[in-house]
């Protein structure tokens, strides 16, 4: 049986993750506060960095399965494929990031003001 290892196409590259932490840091552009900024940089390469791993990971168990047989001795048994696990890991980090790098936008008070006003008008109606 073919190594499937060998036949992956890598994903998690330098440049993919300077892509993702471009994106990024014009997604919290608005952040004016330079210590604020400071803070975020690590968090943003953090980010960056695991998004593309999930990427990586989700192309594999594309091509690979959720699972995967494993011998032990003259036992075989079948578990979750590795990179389901690291997928699952990493997406929850992700996901915690980004969530703390939200806490840092800045309120649009306009945007807040019309929200308040259509739910007291649903309201009244």
């Amino acid at each position: 049986m073919p190594d499937p290892a060998k036949n992956r196409v890598n994903k998690l590259t330098s440049a993919r993750i300077k892509k993702e932490i471009e994106f990024l840091t014009e997604v919290f552009a608005e952040i004016k506060d330079e210590a604020k900024k400071t803070l975020i940089k690590s968090a943003i390469e953090e980010a960056a960095f695991l998004k593309v791993a999930c990427i990586q990971a989700k192309e594999e168990m594309k091509k690979e399965g959720l699972t995967v047989e494993t011998k032990n001795a003259a036992q075989k048994f079948i578990k979750a494929h590795p990179s389901a696990m690291i997928y699952e890991k990493y997406s929850r980090l992700y996901t915690q990031i980004i969530n703390n790098l939200i806490e840092y936008l800045p309120v649009k008070i306009e945007d807040s003001e019309f929200l308040v006003d259509d739910l007291l008008e649903l309201r009244n109606s």
